[in-house]
């Protein structure tokens, strides 16, 4: 109690200090547009009756379930304590619902602890009834799997796989004793129930190569199908239990590093195995080149049987990740969705002969959903609009549920009937203080980089649009992402755009760039030449954004600054490194400051030879902290499990020796991005107040 009065009082003491006068008269605070609840993780039941998700609201996570037109809250967690809500699965009869509470663990073996409590959270599996009641504690660990009769559960711990029985009545809700179900080698991941329940399916991660492991529940045994010197993953079941199927790419060369091209290997395969026996045979063989490296989708499943004898996958053949089909005998791979534009996630149809995918094609800037058949055809498009769209799932009776979003509605669930009628699901309240109206449509742009790359981007224009404003660049993270013109699928970037309305509602442009080495441009423009710790390519579209942004007649040039989180705190720490004269002032929350070492950390070991160790320094800010005289906003958490915490260390050292400013926000046992809301809320609203009052915004 103590610890966490001071943690307030910190917090409050911080954002007194950062309040300016010019800055008082704000339309709406960083809390405002913070506020909105996001919906994630639709998890519809076998039978697409229920459907349940969940909903942070302002620090405090908890589980929906849909009734109706309405969704009711099944738990009651009020605090703000960073423990996340995940794995959710409706138990065959509707009467309960399972979820994991809690993060995973570092490779120190530590969960999530963002509110330095005495006795830290552990990982939990918990299921709680449906007609409501307390949640009941089902054991430690994260990706439970119920049996499709609804009696066992299976679940990953550390590894190993756990279960326990498990009775769900419409008045009962008992869980027995967790038990290990048997030891393996190496680690499981990924348990898939045959839909006879009868046998269970993982993948086996060895280290430098993988296995898949079908264990039989009623003789105890286990088969590994077809091994080989590779690494399979991704196991899916035939409709009638008999078959799996698996994705077979190349194992790991004791030569590896994180320099190497993978399309120097084999390309990826497909196998169909004998679930009884494991014999397997090869289906499909991606060809060399474009599309020989396995591109998996955002999917919790990366195949697909249908009940006709199809398996569909992702493949990037054509350098867009577009959905294939192939006989499950072999043959001919059918391509199903064309067009320019990638599949995002995939889920399939309670017919078992189509598939739901949310993609960009025919809207590059957003997401829709859309559906085709296994056997190929002309695909449907079910949704369109300025809205996104994303995460179909199937129903009864042919409805689709999905979460949909635009600039100013925050995500929601919505239902699409069979007749195509949509309406919205009634779930968590969006405060009356988040500012709908105050927010700012985003305008999509584009304009050619440096070297004649075409962009694309959103451009926040601030509302009283007089007169010469501030103007930032934002730098997106991953770098694998793209961003929006409105909320985001992603949670983190949803709240960076929430950020982007704050600045921008604070008299400054904001200028959000989908660089190159992001995703949904295809193959090319993700992998693009010489990109990250090959020789920072991209940074050419940050300076281009500037360029952009400085030709405005309603930007000042000499008032442009830049921020980003992760990979987008890299690009800020290189943009005030570079180009001192261009970025006044930046925030670089998380970022990566040193290619060379950040690697030699992930990996456990020296990586590259000297020459590209050299390229990747090269590539790096720490490479040119000479020119670097900016004030810099840094901020990180030290329990963070993306980009080590030695690289925000040694760029504080650095720039403090330097004599540059360096304005200091460190929170103790936090993960990458701010699991505690308050936290979040510290970080963001002191950022930009700073980096506003450096960049005189008015």
């Amino acid at each position: 109690m103590f610890g966490m009065t001071m943690r307030a009082s910190l917090l409050a003491a911080l954002f007194a200090c950062a309040a300016a006068p010019a800055l008082a008269a704000a339309q709406f605070s960083m809390d405002d547009i913070l506020s909105a609840p996001f919906v994630d993780n639709l998890t519809p039941s076998a039978d697409g009756v229920a459907l349940a998700f969940t909903a942070h609201e302002r620090g405090a996570h908890n589980v929906f379930i849909r009734n109706g037109a309405h969704a009711r809250r099944l738990t009651a967690y009020t605090r703000d304590d960073g423990q996340e809500i995940s794995d959710l699965s409706v138990v065959p009869g509707d009467s309960a619902v399972m979820y994991v509470r809690g993060g995973d663990a570092n490779r120190h073996d530590e969960y999530p602890n963002p509110t330095t409590l005495a006795d830290p959270p552990l990982q939990q599996i918990w299921v709680v009834p449906v007609r409501g009641g307390a949640p009941v504690l089902v054991g430690q660990g994260h990706s439970p799997a119920v049996s499709p009769n609804g009696n066992r559960v299976v679940w990953i711990l550390r590894g190993q796989p756990m279960n326990a029985t498990l009775r769900a009545g419409s008045r009962t809700l008992r869980v027995g004793k967790a038990t290990s179900l048997f030891a393996i080698r190496g680690r499981l991941s990924d348990p898939r129930w045959s839909p006879d329940g009868s046998r269970i399916a993982f993948s086996n991660e060895r280290g430098n190569h993988g296995f898949i492991a079908i264990f039989d529940v009623g003789r105890k045994t286990l088969v590994f199908p077809t091994p080989n010197f590779a690494y399979d993953a991704y196991p899916v079941w035939s409709p009638d239990s008999s078959r799996i199927a698996f994705v077979r790419a190349p194992g790991l060369r004791e030569d590896a590093s994180a320099y190497d091209d993978p399309q120097r290997d084999a390309p990826w395969t497909l196998w169909v195995a004998d679930a009884a026996t494991g014999t397997a045979h090869r289906i499909f063989s991606a060809d060399p080149g474009m599309g020989s490296v396995y591109y998996e989708t955002d999917s919790a499943s990366q195949l697909f049987w249908s009940k006709d004898g199809y398996i569909a996958f992702p493949w990037e053949k054509d350098g867009w990740r577009h959905l294939y089909s192939v006989r499950a005998e072999g043959g001919a791979p059918r391509r199903l969705t064309p067009g320019d534009g990638e599949t995002e996630t995939v889920n399939e149809s309670r017919d078992g002969r189509h598939l739901l995918y949310q993609t960009n094609i025919a809207d590059i800037d957003r997401r829709h959903i859309w559906s085709v058949a296994f056997d190929g055809g002309p695909p449907s498009q079910l949704t369109k609009g300025p809205h996104s769209q994303w995460a179909p799932r199937s129903l009864a009776n042919g409805a689709i549920a999905f979460i949909d979003a635009d600039y100013r509605h925050p995500t929601a669930v919505q239902i699409r009937s069979a007749r195509g009628d949509v309406a919205a699901l009634d779930g968590p309240a969006v405060p009356a203080s988040f500012p709908a109206d105050a927010v700012v449509e985003p305008k999509l742009v584009t304009f050619k980089s440096l070297d004649g790359l075409l962009l694309h981007g959103q451009l926040f224009v601030p509302a009283s649009d007089t007169g010469r404003h501030c103007a930032v660049i934002f730098d997106h993270g991953g770098s694998e992402r793209q961003m929006l013109p409105g909320f985001h699928y992603m949670e983190a970037y949803t709240n960076l755009y929430e950020s982007n309305q704050y600045y921008a509602n604070r008299g400054c442009l904001v200028l959000s760039i989908n660089y190159r080495s992001g995703i949904m441009y295809g193959h090319d423009f993700r992998e693009a030449k010489d990109y990250g710790y090959r020789g920072a390519s991209e940074y050419q579209d940050v300076l281009a954004g500037a360029k952009f942004l400085q030709a405005r007649g309603d930007v000042d040039p000499g008032r442009l600054g830049i921020y980003g989180l992760s990979y987008g705190g890299y690009l800020t720490a290189l943009g005030l490194a570079r180009n001192s004269d261009v970025f006044k002032a930046g925030v670089d929350m998380a970022g990566v400051h040193n290619w060379a070492t950040l690697l030699d950390n992930d990996y456990g070991s020296k990586q590259g030879t000297p020459a590209q160790r050299a390229v990747a320094y090269a590539a790096s800010p720490v490479a040119s902290i000479d020119t670097w005289r900016s004030p810099v906003f840094l901020s990180q958490g030290d329990d963070d499990r993306n980009v080590a915490f030695s690289q925000g260390v040694d760029l504080a050292t650095r720039l403090q020796a330097k004599g540059v400013e360096v304005r200091q926000l460190v929170f103790p046992d936090e993960t990458h991005e701010n699991l505690v809301y308050a936290h979040m809320l510290a970080l963001y609203e002191l950022s930009a107040n700073w980096l506003l009052g450096k960049l005189n915004a008015r």
